[in-house]
């Protein structure tokens, strides 16, 4: 027995008409401004194309937007995998220039239809969720038979708009598939990925401004979830997003213009309180609370270093690398030569050591030694989580030719520093990424080289599709010892001197009371150690009382020499005179002078015995 709709859509076709009841009513309404325009449902539709020179300057003309739309597709594509589909994205007039679609889809008779430059502008193409979010400005899903022309009937389409930053529509996503049964699901991933979107377009246009990040719960403020208003220095609104509408919902947002017209507090000091960090939390006009933090731009980071868009915030910062790195702890050498061997061979591996144990050193070394004329690029897991929802991932460049563009044809190092701690957003952002450097098949190649603290752990929240590709990358592992259990230390000790000051050389007495008295336990411990020693003195070969005379232990400050000890009075001059000493950064003629004491009493006190010359 046929139902109501199926009656209504056999009317369509055999009658030019049909009852509208049993329709829903946006595709009714579809259905007869198609029969306006004199469309035949059982008819084929114009294969309508604006050819190929005009796709190739209209993508040309929408590069910017399509860098930000593509890794959305290509997510969106993953979500959905398994349901012989199709992801794409139409500008605004419904001109599709960008899809992915599984080896299933692409053998259908849809596939050949929905190609790049295909105009599918409800006039043409008839009831389709493309037309039909164009023409709404809502998210539109049609299914099966409610397309219009027959032909469509096995294909089911969810579209939403994508709004820029200044409310107008500059494009569409759609998803379709064949099959029907998960379009609620789909759709809910469709409008996830539009809303990324926008947030992305909304923070690019106003980048330059302060960009107010706000919701009800202060854990979604690192969600996609968040309203944003953008004010200028004094609180004028130069924009928002479709969010922070939806959360002022009963205000007229339309008609504001200040910041003080939304929220009952004062704008500057609220801002003040933001940019040193901190969340605030904001009641608007009809008491409804909200806690609010700024949104840091790139230009109010002040990175120097050349930043790579991935296209799929994370920063990533090395400190600089001696001009002769250090590599004789046999552990350490065996190590390297392994990596370096499994980075020729396109393998990926895992380095693990502590912060501080020389891991970007090592990579670093593994890049020049494999593919130094390729480019290097590392992501911090870490800071992902942070900005992978409105900028998507960013890693930082080293070596190539310097060009800002990502191209996977070029092959290259890709270093993932705390892979283990990428989370939500992020963590599908970065598989998605491994996955298409793994599966490329042109002759590039990518070698990728995970650091972590410890031993890599599947993390529990991780989807399915994110812990089997990041399985992948366990192939070989390879752990790095502390700086105190390196047989080496000397030499690196020498080699950072080198490369910090000119002027110092490091004498055997002093490397010895550096490592016996202070026991550095990472590069940074070695290198602030050295660091204070360079500036403190003026000797140009150090040695081991100069050690003891410049670099004073974090206990000294309350110390007592075994002359006061036991006497309660003398105890707490002494502790005056080793905390004034420390203060002073271990310079005794200014600590004398700032305790009215002479210099021999503060060398008494202090334990330092070591002639000015």
């Amino acid at each position: 027995m046929q139902s109501m709709f199926m009656k209504a859509r056999t009317a369509l076709e055999t009658k030019g008409r049909f009852a509208s009841g049993a329709v829903p009513e946006e595709i009714a309404d579809s259905w007869y401004r198609c029969l306006g325009h004199g469309l035949d449902p059982v008819g084929e539709p114009l294969d309508a194309d604006i050819g190929i020179h005009a796709l190739r300057e209209t993508r040309q003309k929408h590069e910017k937007l399509l860098r930000v739309i593509r890794p959305e597709l290509e997510l969106l594509s993953t979500q959905i995998a398994g349901t012989n589909h199709m992801t794409a994205f139409a500008d605004n007039r419904g001109v599709v220039l960008d899809a992915i679609m599984d080896t299933e889809f692409s053998m259908s008779k849809c596939a050949r239809s929905v190609r790049c430059g295909t105009i599918w502008d409800e006039k043409l193409r008839g009831t389709n969720a493309l037309g039909l979010a164009l023409h709404t400005g809502r998210t539109s899903m049609v299914t099966g038979a409610e397309h219009y022309f027959a032909s469509h009937s096995k294909v089911s389409c969810v579209a939403t708009p994508v709004f820029d930053s200044q409310g107008q529509i500059v494009g569409l996503l759609d998803a379709s598939s064949e099959v029907a049964a998960r379009q609620f699901h789909t759709q809910a991933l469709v409008e996830l990925a539009a809303s990324n979107i926008e947030n992305r377009l909304f923070i690019e246009d106003h980048r330059a401004n302060n960009i107010v990040q706000f919701h009800p719960r202060e854990e979604y403020l690192k969600t996609q979830s968040v309203g944003m208003i953008s004010f200028d220095e004094n609180g004028t609104i130069l924009g928002a997003n479709r969010r922070a509408a939806q959360l002022l919902n009963g205000l007229d947002f339309a008609g504001l213009s200040q910041f003080r017209d939304v929220f009952r507090t004062d704008f500057g000091t609220n801002l003040s309180a933001m940019r040193g960090g901190e969340t605030v939390r904001l009641v608007d006009w009809l008491n409804s609370a909200f806690f609010a933090r700024i949104r840091l731009s790139r230009l109010a980071l002040g990175t120097s270093s050349q930043n790579l868009a991935l296209n799929l915030p994370s920063t990533y910062e090395v400190p600089s690398l001696p001009d002769t790195p250090v590599f004789r702890d046999e552990q350490v050498l065996n190590s390297l030569r392994l990596a370096i061997r499994a980075a020729k061979m396109i393998t990926p591996q895992h380095v693990i050591g502590a912060p501080g144990t020389g891991r970007t050193t090592f990579v670093q070394a593994v890049h020049k030694a494999s593919c130094p004329d390729k480019p290097l690029i590392a992501i911090d897991c870490r800071t992902a989580n942070v900005n992978a929802e409105s900028d998507g991932l960013t890693g930082e460049l080293f070596g190539g030719d310097n060009n800002s563009s990502f191209l996977i044809e070029t092959g290259g190092m890709l270093v993932l520093e705390d892979l283990s701690e990428a989370t939500g957003r992020a963590s599908e952002q970065l598989a998605q990424l491994i996955n298409r450097l793994l599966q490329h098949k042109s002759s590039a190649k990518w070698s990728i080289i995970v650091t972590e603290n410890d031993d890599p752990k599947e993390a529990a929240h991780w989807p399915k599709f994110v812990s089997m590709t990041f399985s992948k990358l366990r192939q070989l592992e390879f752990q790095l010892p502390a700086l105190k259990e390196r047989s080496d230390a000397s030499l690196i000790a020498v080699s950072m001197m080198a490369r910090l000051s000119t002027d110092h050389q490091l004498s055997r007495s002093a490397i010895d009371a550096i490592f016996d008295l202070h026991a550095p336990n990472t590069f940074y411990d070695l290198e602030k150690l050295l660091t204070t020693l360079a500036i403190q003195c003026s000797a140009s070969v150090l040695r081991a009382e100069h050690v003891n005379r410049y670099i004073v232990h974090e206990d000294l400050r309350d110390a007592v020499c075994p002359r006061c000890k036991g006497n309660s009075a003398k105890e707490a001059k002494c502790r005056e005179i080793n905390r004034v000493f420390v203060e002073c950064n271990a310079n005794i003629a200014l600590a004398a002078r700032k305790l009215g004491v002479s210099r021999n009493t503060v060398y008494a006190h202090t334990r330092i015995s070591v002639d000015e010359g």
